[in-house]
């Protein structure tokens, strides 16, 4: 494929002999300057800064990263970067390589300056003259009449008249009319491209010559490389996104690989075209799996540290990912530990608590898009007012609707077995409302709808995530509690520059009674605060509050609304960084249906700020978190959902103004 070339070119290597020389001078140079702690020689000094002078066209963060020469953190713990004469003359051929694939044709890398900051460590100061960036003056595409709907679907190209000419733009629109041609059944089509530059006048010229060649349509489906699981199953999920006879489209094997995957038990899948018969005009399609281990168990110990609760526990699961064939699916989870609240050293209440989870699924139970699923989980716990033994049952029926969406339809039955109830006398026990026998019942309908766009679900560089949860409760043979709930949440992530993310979420949250004499069940409330929501408050904290037993325990409202903007980027190796602010408020909980829209006040957020650090590992990011909360005028015109109830003799209840989190994975 021809590659646009200028009509004159040149290069001016930099001068690696007198480089050379001058490293050798820098043992004779004055104190070190800087806090890095290491110290180069003269034929090898530490790089301590490289400063690029004259950068405006393109980001200067990025340029520096693409080059050899670095440089030297400015920590204890850094690397320390040496210079090397021959690395930085090829730099200089590197920067400008850089700019013509941007455009600039004529940027240049006018000087180079080695300058002595102290025994064996130098600056390094690189000049840059961009110059003016060449255009494109005329753009012709020939041959894409002769396939109108392919004509009609590329649209506007990437590189257009007028534009700055780069190699991104230049390969993008070939791209363009390839994916074009090749999604509306031209599987042999062909672009060719061609580009005269010409740098002294700041033109370009460039021509795409198309031939679509005869139309094709979707043949027979072949799979390849399976062992214990059926084809069939496999073909049934390559038949949701491609049907013999449609016209062909290439975009729809990236589709058909995706869903493959989805079904969890192929170490690889390779999804891929066959030979085009030019007889029939079809294109068969080749589906490689590489089948994976069934069976895994995973063993290992969890901690947990928050301002009201301490937790140490070991965990173990089970899987099963073909269970009597037929891609059935079984996990058994074990979760066994103890609990100190708040803390060991001041425990208010302690004990042993544990999880055991049974899930069964079945892939294409119903259709080939709608698998069923069983869950059952029995679980011991603690919270500051009770302990609870509860039962768990999910009955969904997930859909495949398309790969970035989810939607998961369940039923749920839920009952919880209050215990060690702490209520002082005279102090109403809000929390357990609707809980007779101190026996909690939901029964409810769900239905979660996502839309995922993230480029990476553990570590986030770009992209949106939009999701929303709907309940809806009903009596059980007379108990239960009969509301609608919702819960719908999106998240953004915008990158600025080379590394760092601009990460923002928000939620809102309302439990609306329907014809209910008092408010719903403490399980069924809204509650904010925590590592993974407002950072300002400890975990469930944001939230009205009941005083019983020399304590105050949240109880939870009808309305939620809270969300959080966070700047992350790298500080050095593995280790990383965030500057946030959260906001959020809870309303109070109550019978009336209007309840929660005392949540959505926005004069009536509370406020936090903070910092966190961030350190990689293989299963996320390791995430410490110190948040401060906005002082909040306690004294008059806020609503109980801040303003807690006082205590005969005291005052109204304040949380602490700081708060510290330890957890695995970002926040959102």
């Amino acid at each position: 494929m021809p590659r646009p070339t200028p009509r004159h070119a040149s290069s001016r290597p930099a001068p690696a002999g007198r480089l050379a020389a001058l490293a050798l001078l820098l043992g004779l140079a004055g104190p070190a300057a800087g806090c890095l702690t290491a110290r180069g020689t003269p034929d090898e000094p530490v790089v301590i800064s490289f400063h690029l002078e004259g950068v405006e066209a393109v980001d200067a963060g990025h340029l520096r990263n693409r080059l050899a020469t670095q440089p030297s953190g400015r920590y204890r713990w850094s690397d320390a970067w040496r210079l090397d004469p021959d690395a930085l003359a090829t730099d200089r051929k590197r920067v400008e390589a850089y700019y013509r694939e941007r455009g600039y044709y004529q940027a240049k890398v006018e000087k180079v300056d080695v300058m002595p900051a102290g025994e064996g460590r130098v600056r390094i100061g690189m000049r840059i003259v961009e110059g003016p960036p060449v255009k494109v003056v005329r753009l012709t595409v020939t041959g894409l009449d002769e396939a109108p709907e392919a004509r009609k679907k590329a649209g506007r190209l990437a590189l257009r008249e007028g534009q700055v000419f780069t190699e991104a733009a230049y390969d993008a629109a070939r791209a363009e009319l390839v994916g074009a041609l090749s999604s509306t059944g031209y599987a042999v089509a062909t672009v060719s491209q061609q580009a005269r530059v010409l740098p002294e006048e700041g033109t370009a010229e460039v021509r795409y010559d198309v031939l679509p060649g005869p139309r094709f349509r979707f043949g027979r489906v072949f799979v390849a490389g399976t062992a214990a699981v059926p084809r069939h199953r496999i073909a049934d999920q390559a038949g949701i996104e491609i049907r013999q006879g449609d016209w062909y489209d290439e975009a729809r094997l990236a589709r058909v690989q995706t869903r493959v995957f989805d079904l969890g038990v192929f170490a690889g899948v390779r999804v891929s075209r066959g030979t085009p018969d030019p007889e029939t005009r079809t294109v068969p399609v080749v589906v490689a799996v590489r089948e994976a281990p069934f069976r895994t168990v995973r063993v290992g110990p969890g901690l947990g540290f928050q301002v009201t609760r301490w937790e140490a526990q070991g965990l173990a699961s089970w899987t099963d990912r073909n269970y009597f064939g037929e891609l059935r699916r079984v996990q058994v989870d074990l979760r066994a530990g103890y609990a100190w609240i708040p803390s060991p050293f001041q425990r208010k209440r302690e004990g042993v608590v544990g999880l055991l989870g049974l899930e069964f699924s079945q892939p294409g139970a119903l259709t080939r898009r709608v698998d069923a699923s069983v869950r059952v989980e029995l679980e011991k716990s603690l919270e500051e007012a009770y302990g609870f033994y509860s039962e768990r049952l999910r009955l969904s029926t997930p859909i495949r609707v398309a790969p970035r969406w989810s939607f998961v339809p369940s039923y749920n039955l839920e009952v919880y077995q209050l215990q060690d109830l702490v209520l002082d006398a005279g102090a109403p026990p809000v929390q357990f409302r609707n809980c007779p026998g101190d026996v909690c019942l939901l029964s409810y309908l769900e239905q979660r709808l996502s839309y995922d766009r993230r480029d990476d679900p553990i570590t986030t560089t770009r992209g949106f995530y939009a999701a929303i949860s709907v309940q809806e409760g009903f009596h059980l043979a007379g108990a239960g509690y009969t509301y609608l709930r919702f819960l719908p949440e999106v998240r953004g992530y915008l990158p600025l520059g080379q590394s760092t993310v601009l990460a923002a979420r928000v939620r809102v949250g309302a439990l609306i009674p329907l014809g209910e004499p008092e408010a719903a069940p403490v399980v069924a409330l809204f509650t904010s605060g925590g590592p993974l929501n407002m950072r300002g408050y400890g975990t469930q904290r944001l939230s009205p509050m009941t005083y019983q037993d020399s304590l105050w325990v949240p109880t939870g409202g009808n309305g939620l609304l809270d969300g959080s903007l966070e700047l992350r980027t790298p500080i050095s190796g593995n280790l990383g960084g965030a500057l946030f602010v959260d906001a959020g408020n809870v309303s109070g909980a109550s019978a009336l249906p209007t309840e929660y829209q005392r949540a959505l006040d926005v004069s009536q957020l509370q406020l936090a700020g903070g910092l966190g650090i961030r350190y990689a590992t293989p299963f996320g990011p390791l995430r410490v978190d110190v948040a401060m909360r906005v002082p909040t005028d306690w004294s008059a015109g806020v609503p109980f959902a801040h303003r807690f109830p006082t205590v005969p003799g005291g005052s109204g209840h304040r949380e602490p103004i700081a708060a510290l989190h330890l957890s695995l994975g970002e926040a959102f």
